[in-house]
């Protein structure tokens, strides 16, 4: 191919940067602190601190100290740099000293009383073993009240996975406690919802906000679905979410998993119908044998700032590209009608080959979203995984770059039951789920917890540095990262703007920092020469709408950039991002010269070889020929466009009309530039008199003679052409066009140097 490609100064670009790029934040995580006290597992945690005093954060977890699942409580007085755990005591449990109890749930109202919802089940398992519980503490933390049942006595169902919150909008159902979860009979599940207006003494009945699916297609008897989450808006509307199937109504029993949603307006008396938010994975499994669920997690943003109303969602997925899960994210305006593409919260370099799973997530009181999650990119090869942290400061449209928060990987091979060590069997290919030997109880749990009180961020996690599945903690002030670059991508090819000079293009980033009190710095530097630094009040920088504007005449080449946030106080500033690259393409190809056949060029060959030369450029060329009989090129059936050519010739595959035909070749460049070449011509004429070849102006079987000769001269050089009676005569050397080759064939036969000539065919 005769092409020239760019590759080879991308690599010079790459070397020119020196040493590997990051993504991650190089900010060091938090102190890392351990709530639980016991050698035996614990996992599955939540979090939230006293909104009226933030030195109380009272978290609750999965506790495996007497042999099975109890539920351990924490609390700290010192803002969690210290902790006092223990179990909800048997006394308080529903069914006793027999009972276990599993997923723990915990909310706060804006008065600081704190709710918990455990499950309480017997381990003899079916109908009637497992009841939900809730446990109030009006004194933060000290003392707490329950247990509160709503559904009580326990019927024919199994409940799973109630998880709870709280309306802290001032509105009118402010303090109301609601709760969505799993209902299992013998049969399919179903999305059970209840709440209680008395701070979770009583309930209300419960409804089903989730009924048994059905189609015409898949039958009856299909599980509604699991993991509901209820949020409430900033106007007290209750939001229902969960992961379920979709089914197809259609002749073919077609089903999908799609998070779904329906919405109260009434504080949870009445919903509206069910609607579906997005289609998901729905299970997954980590290496280490962690199981993954697209469950949908968030909060709404109750701020009153600029992103009031705003609802959010994370949830672990593999996307459309494949690979392994991330931790994506998507976003509502208009109260959970209408939701937003979804955005990418890892921002690893080749997240397809890591998992990044179980995201939790809360807006604080100024609406920035904080989400954690966990994520295997420090150590890929032993699948060991971290704590992460990603905030957005601009209502979800962006999000920072990520922020460690675990300061050691935990390893899934530690995450298993005491006392058995039989290690976890780890598979070849990472995309299939792990051996796992027996036991493997735990896991790590489904879910995590983060709480924020305006700047002051505290999360819990399982952790593995100590051999097994422990709790711990960090807390720390809100940060401020490095910008997380987004545009143009890392590599990326860019036509220039040209007008007054060659313009570079519009740079962006994320929003780094509080919106009314961010600003940042960019500096860029041509491979070439060249360097400047500017700065932006906002998370994009346009060349000439800049603060100082930006030169308007730039070379052709690769440049570096990079961003750092700083606060309109002056007073602390971020770490400067990775570098990222971009070439800058001001020019457009070369024009391409058509080579053959010549122009006027009479062919008797019905799929002639098209041949022009090469349009040189820095970057890779694409060709389009042009074919028509039209010389304007109108579209439609006169015209042909033969695409994408990658080489400088095409061979015509089917017959041409017997026709004048024109010409021409546009070649593009890999970020759009075209230059076009001239336009050529040629006739398609097989018409044969069956004379001898040589024999042009009448066909007569003789021999060729001097008004052959004096014919075929002035066809080939007046203008116009005057008629030849027989082409395929006057195309004595078969080439397909009539050209001086032709006319010196003919001389040497009237000359005798040729005896004989090719007959016609």
């Amino acid at each position: 191919m005769r092409r020239f490609c760019y590759w080879s100064l991308l690599l010079v670009a790459v070397a020119a940067v020196g040493g590997s790029a990051w993504s991650t934040s190089q900010l060091p995580p938090p102190a890392n602190i351990r709530v639980t006290t016991i050698p035996q597992l614990n996992n599955e945690e939540q979090v939230f601190i006293c909104p009226t005093d933030s030195n109380i954060i009272i978290a609750n977890w999965r506790d495996f100290r007497t042999g099975y699942r109890q539920i351990g409580v924490g609390r700290s007085t010192d803002g969690g740099q210290t902790w006092v755990d223990s179990l909800i005591p048997p006394t308080m449990q529903y069914f006793g000293f027999s009972a276990w109890q599993s997923d723990p749930t915990m909310a706060v109202d804006r008065l600081g009383n704190f709710y918990m919802s455990v499950l309480d089940f017997l381990s003899a398992g079916g109908p009637g073993s497992s009841v939900i519980s809730f446990y109030r503490s009006l004194d933060k933390g000290v003392s707490w009240e329950g247990p509160y049942v709503p559904d009580a006595p326990p019927g024919s169902s199994f409940e799973d996975k109630q998880f709870i919150t709280v309306d802290r909008t001032g509105g009118p159902y402010d303090g109301n406690l609601y709760c969505a979860w799993a209902r299992f009979y013998d049969g399919p599940n179903r999305i059970m919802f209840v709440r209680s207006t008395d701070g979770g003494v009583t309930f209300d009945d419960s409804v089903t906000v989730g009924p048994v699916q059905s189609s015409a297609s898949c039958g009856t008897g299909w599980d509604a679905g699991q993991f509901a989450i209820p949020i409430v808006g900033a106007d007290g509307a209750v939001h229902v979410f969960w992961m379920g199937t979709s089914l197809d109504s259609g002749i073919a029993c077609a089903t999908s998993t799609q998070i779904k949603h329906r919405i109260s307006d009434d504080g949870g008396l009445l919903f509206g119908p069910e609607m579906l938010v997005t289609e998901v994975t729905g299970y997954m499994s980590a290496a280490g044998a962690i199981n993954i669920y697209s469950m949908p997690v968030g909060d709404a943003d109750i701020s009153g700032g600029p992103h009031h109303g705003n609802l959010y969602l994370a949830f672990a997925d593999i996307g459309p590209e494949g690979g392994l899960s991330d931790v994506d994210f998507i976003r509502s305006t208009d109260g959970g009608l209408t939701w937003s593409n979804r955005i990418q919260i890892n921002d690893d370099e080749q997240a397809n080959l890591n998992w990044q799973f179980h995201p939790w997530m809360i807006v604080n009181e100024d609406g920035v979203i904080i989400c954690v999650f966990y994520d295997e990119r420090f150590d890929v090869n032993n699948y060991n995984f971290d704590l992460l942290a990603a905030y957005s400061f601009d209502g979800g449209k962006t999000f920072t770059s990520n922020h460690r928060i675990s300061s050691v990987s935990s390893s899934p091979n530690n995450a298993k039951e005491i006392p058995n060590n039989e290690p976890v069997v780890q598979p070849t290919d990472r995309t299939q789920p792990a051996l796992v030997m027996s036991p493997q109880a735990g896991k790590i749990g489904e879910y995590i917890g983060v709480t924020a009180y305006y700047d002051k961020i505290n999360a819990v996690w399982t952790d593995t540095r100590d051999g097994n599945q422990e709790v711990y903690t960090a807390n720390w002030q809100m940060p401020m990262l490095e910008p997380r670059l987004q545009s143009p991508v890392n590599g990326a090819l860019v036509k220039a703007s040209v007008g007054l000079g060659v313009l570079p293009p519009k740079l962006e980033w994320s929003t780094s920092w509080k919106e009314n009190d961010d600003r940042y710095q960019i500096e860029w530097t041509g491979l070439a020469g060249g360097s400047g630094t500017w700065t932006s009040t906002t998370n994009s920088f346009t060349a000439w709408a800049g603060d100082p504007p930006m030169p308007m005449v730039y070379a052709e080449g690769w440049y570096l950039w990079r961003v750092r946030t700083l606060n309109t106080a002056g007073t602390d500033s971020s770490a400067w991002s990775e570098y990222w690259m971009f070439y800058l393409d001001a020019t457009p190809p070369a024009q391409p010269s058509l080579l053959s056949p010549s122009n006027g060029a009479t062919l008797s060959d019905r799929t002639p070889l098209l041949d022009w030369s090469i349009a040189m450029d820095n970057l890779a060329v694409t060709y389009d020929m042009y074919l028509s009989t039209d010389p304007a090129f109108a579209a439609g059936p006169a015209t042909t466009v033969y695409t994408a050519l990658t080489d400088t010739q095409y061979q015509i595959a089917t017959d041409l009309a017997l026709s004048p035909y024109y010409w021409k070749v546009t070649a593009t460049d890999a970020v759009g530039w075209t230059s076009s070449s001239t336009v050529g011509s040629f006739v398609v004429d097989t018409s044969c008199c069956s004379g001898s070849t040589g024999n042009v102006n009448d066909g007569v079987i003789e021999q060729p003679d001097l008004s052959d000769l004096s014919l075929l001269i002035s066809y080939l050089i007046q203008t116009p052409r005057p008629a030849l009676p027989c082409l395929a005569e006057a195309n004595i050397d078969a080439t397909g066009s009539i050209d001086l080759t032709d006319l010196s064939m003919l001389i040497s036969r009237l000359t005798g140097v040729l005896l004989t000539l090719p007959n016609c065919p």
